[in-house]
């Protein structure tokens, strides 16, 4: 027992009876209750035992055998309340059968799960074990509670955890008390007790937890670094479904090969912000081979030769691993480190630096890491290592200089080598015994330590450009190669002169000297690589990467380490939906170009006769809604569509009549007034030609004073209403308008199904009729899940457009490409099942194409989608019903299947 593991509750009680009978006495008569609130002590006391004192109510609540007691109900330990009933059942049955009787009667009004409890403690002591049936039977009420939604769920679900582990161990351990214990804590979002899973497999676990699951609106919105998950949604942001009750259970990973899952519980209320960094192994070409991501942490890597080094920070925990090619050590460190170098040759060594100093871990004999802290008068702004004649010394960049101390005792200082102005950047090599440094001024010196005296001046070059922005070296030939602020690449060989290499159209942040390759490899901060030939230099190549490269390393055999942010990343429910998002980047909003969600939003315009907003409206990609004009702002309908869409986190624009004839000009602006007043996101001015340009003018000036309100107007307007205002155009003819500048458009109402379907394909649609989110029946095409796809892929909102052959006159394809992501969109205009072949000029062995949307609102959600593969002739074949639709995503070789055979949600082997 809690209170006093020492003494078994008969020895409790046999105490208690010795010093305070009456206590016991008054104690039997509540052991068939769930609890005993103040009238029912009372009750209890006046009835078995009436010649006592109020008194004897305080000495029970103060007594061992009370578990907790508050102002609201007391409750004995659950063994004392089991031996209370064993003794009446053994030695006075009378007695046992009034203290029923009494139950029964004080808890007359009590709510069911109470009386249930009470029912279930009267059959398990009174007769044989009750069966499971007659169990699940008196829990039904329990069971109804749990199920339903809303705070009577959430307190029934806590009472169960409480109250039924209280109960006879033939009731409290039978099957039906089991699941009922399992959904509870699934309501609650609360991890059931481990001996309630070890029970059963996982499966049949998660298949209990699944019976109050419910569909939960999770917002994932994107940012420069990462994702950001809310629940509810927040405004603006992507909604995806999934499936929950207290917690929603997901698995994230980076979607790009060799990156493990991701476990993350996101809870009512919740907001989440996951960074995702990135560390791959490519090849020259961009072929990535290998990757790491973290989501919600940090990497910091170096690689040298054949070492390599990743700090990764996650969960407040730092982890160093070491790969020197033959063995890997792994270290925990006290924070994050800030800089990371290791050593190209001779003895392991790696150097780390962080807040709390310098960390300099190498092999211990055994073959463990050995890591020492050393402490830092100065916090230095590049670290490396390198050799004299005489013995490996580590390098330290502070202020001008760079210091050459001890490997083994950093706090020894054996040379220096200074510069005219602050290191900005460090490249060392013990295979060469160099050190390249870069200063504030834009100057570049190599210094050769192995070849003369340690603290030489060193070759200095100076080249224009600006300041040095990225530097390394070639550990085999002593060459040296940086990079400069105007983007211009410079190279110097061993004994020569700086050469131009060539000018990359962004600075460079990091630089790579492939020998083996013949190639100089930059890294921009982009989604690519870009490449220069080395030594002649030349033009600028860049190849694709699936995530923007930050730094970029040497490896052997002409392969390179690369590491930044960002990527493609996927999102798995408990269910078995998956989601593969894009955070970034997008392009620049022009400047002063008005309110930010406007420029993503697709809205949808409600009819005049609107009862209430569609269900599910976030979930099919609509960002804002307009209220219709008939609908008077003072009415509780309008609150109520105001209230409703504000709970949704939805935008919300209402809609302008044109003036009348004998409308005054003032009443008009007035009722705009008190619209941006009431905190409505804009206006929509429909029939903008009946629109007087006096009105106009004056409504621009009333809008000066809402630099944030939303102007949206239709049809052809030659007058700005201020740095919010959006036109809309009548939608583009799909098939000549799919190249060049893309105005924003309106989808009418009314279209045939497939020219619907192929304009959502195409950029710049930024509204459309309620009639798209209902269809006519279960079975009847609607174009409302594309809407859903095309604000989840960055292509399809912001990607180029090119129309790719079909070797079909009734198909059209759409692709759209941007930021490494591709969508390929095909619209059947046939009146009969079509056959397309289309041409996919990167198809290689492992591309495949992913079913992201169709225009069947049936697709089971927790199916794995369609997946095709091109033929070996480079041309997919897609099949297509009459007047259908089908979207894909267009995913590389080097990515993850989004439906792999491994589960992310079973549990792990150990």
């Amino acid at each position: 027992m809690t209170a006093a593991p020492e003494r078994t509750a008969f020895q409790l009680i046999a105490e208690e009876r010795r010093h305070r009978p009456a206590v016991v006495r008054l104690a039997r008569s509540l052991c068939l209750a769930a609890q005993a609130e103040p009238y029912f002590l009372r009750s209890a006391r006046l009835r078995f035992a009436p010649d006592s004192s109020a008194g004897l109510e305080a000495r029970l609540y103060f007594s061992p055998l009370v578990e907790a007691a508050d102002s609201r109900a007391l409750v004995l330990y659950p063994e004392v309340s089991a031996e209370l009933r064993r003794e009446l059942y053994d030695h006075d049955l009378d007695l046992l059968g009034s203290v029923r009787d009494f139950t029964l009667a004080a808890h007359r009004s009590a709510p069911p799960l109470v009386r249930g409890f009470e029912e279930l403690l009267w059959s398990a002591t009174t007769g044989p074990p009750p069966a499971e049936a007659e169990v699940e039977r008196t829990l039904a009420p329990l069971f109804r509670q749990v199920l339903a939604e809303g705070v009577a769920a959430a307190e029934a679900s806590r009472w169960i955890l409480r109250f039924l582990p209280r109960l006879p161990a033939a009731v409290r351990d039978s099957l039906p008390a089991w699941r009922l214990q399992l959904m509870a804590a699934e309501r609650l979002g609360m991890e059931p007790p481990r001996a309630l899973l070890t029970r059963a497999t996982a499966d049949e676990v998660r298949t209990v937890r699944a019976l109050v699951h419910t569909e939960v609106d999770i917002g994932v919105r994107a940012s420069a670094q990462g994702l950001v998950l809310s629940r509810p949604p927040e405004r603006d942001a992507l909604v995806c479904g999934a499936s929950g009750a207290g917690r929603v259970q997901l698995r994230l990973r980076g979607a790009l090969p060799g990156t493990q899952w991701h476990e993350l519980d996101l809870y009512d209320g919740e907001y989440t912000a996951l960074g995702v960094s990135v560390a791959a192994e490519v090849r020259a070409d961009g072929t990535l081979l290998a990757a790491q991501a973290e989501l919600g942490g940090t990497l910091l890597c170096a690689r040298a030769g054949h070492r390599a080094a990743a700090a990764t920070t996650a969960d407040g925990r730092t982890a160093l691993r070491v790969d020197d090619g033959e063995s890997v050590l792994c270290v925990d460190l006290p924070e994050q480190p800030r800089l990371l170098a290791v050593a190209d040759a001779g003895p392991a060594a790696t150097a780390v630096v962080s807040a709390k100093g310098l960390h300099v871990v190498t092999s211990a004999v055994d073959g463990t890491a050995d890591a020492v802290l050393h402490p830092l008068s100065e916090q230095p702004s590049a670290v490396g290592w390198s050799r004299t004649r005489e013995r490996g010394v580590l390098c330290l960049a502070t202020g001008n200089d760079v210091l050459l101390v001890d490997d083994g005792d950093p706090g020894r200082t054996l040379g220096t080598l200074s510069h005219p102005a602050p290191v900005t950047h460090l490249w060392a090599s013990v295979r060469a015994g160099l050190v390249a440094v870069a200063d504030a001024h834009g100057g570049v010196t190599v210094h050769d330590l192995a070849a003369g005296p340690a603290t030489g001046p060193g070759r200095r070059q100076q080249a224009p450009g600006g300041g040095v922005t990225a530097l390394c070296g070639d550990p085999w030939s002593g060459a040296v190669v940086w990079g400069c602020a105007d983007g211009r690449v410079y190279g110097v060989a061993a004994a020569g002169a700086a050469a131009l290499l060539g000018t990359l159209p962004a600075p460079a942040s990091s630089l790579a000297l492939a020998g083996d390759a013949g190639l100089v490899v930059a890294a921009d901060g982009g989604d690519r690589l870009l490449r220069l030939a080395w030594p002649a230099g030349g033009a600028v190549t860049a190849v694709p990467m699936p995530f923007r490269v930050r730094e970029v390393h040497p490896a052997t055999g002409g392969l390179l380490l690369v590491s930044g942010h960002g990527g493609e990343v996927e999102i798995r429910a408990e269910d078995g939906r998956t989601h593969l998002l894009t955070p970034g980047p997008v392009p620049a909003p022009p400047e002063g170009a008005g309110p930010g969600w406007l420029r993503d939003s697709v809205g949808v315009v409600l009819p005049e006769d609107v009862a209430g907003l569609p269900a599910g409206i976030r979930r099919r990609g609509v960002g804002h809604v307009c209220l219709p004009a008939a609908l008077p702002p003072d009415s509780a309908e309008f609150a109520a569509l105001l209230a409703g869409a504000r709970d949704q986190g939805l935008r919300v624009l209402v809609e302008l009549a044109p003036p009348g004839e004998d409308t005054p000009h003032g009443e008009l602006l007035g009722r705009a007034r008190d619209l941006l007043e009431a905190s409505v996101d804009g206006l929509r001015l429909g029939g903008t030609a009946r629109w007087p340009a006096s009105l106009l003018v004056r409504l621009r000036h009333l809008l000066d004073a809402y630099p944030q309100a939303a102007v949206v107007t239709t049809g052809t307007s030659d007058f700005a209403l201020g740095a919010g205002h959006l036109t809309l155009h009548a939608p583009p003819e799909p098939t000549t308008a799919l190249n060049g500048s893309h105005d924003s458009w309106s989808l009418p109402d009314g279209l045939p199904h497939p020219q619907a379907c192929l304009l959502l394909a195409l950029p710049g649609c930024r509204e459309v009729p309620a009639s798209v989110l209902a269809p006519a029946g279960r079975a009847a095409a609607t174009p409302a899940p594309l809407l859903a796809a095309r604000a989840a892929q960055l292509a399809l909102r912001h990607g180029a457009v090119q129309r790719p052959p079909t070797g079909s006159a009734r198909v059209t394809a759409v692709r759209r490409d941007h930021a490494g992501q591709a969508v390929l969109c095909l619209t059947s205009t046939a009146d009969a099942p079509v056959t397309a072949r289309v041409p996919l000029p990167e198809a290689a062995a492992g591309t495949e194409l992913i079913q992201i949307a169709d225009d069947l609102p049936d697709h089971p959600r927790d199916a794995p989608p369609p997946v095709l593969r091109p033929d070996p002739d480079g041309l997919v074949t897609v099949e297509l019903g009459a007047g259908r639709t089908r979207w894909f995503r267009i995913r590389a070789a080097a990515h993850p299947p989004p439906h792999g055979a491994t589960d992310p949600f079973a549990p792990s082997a150990s």
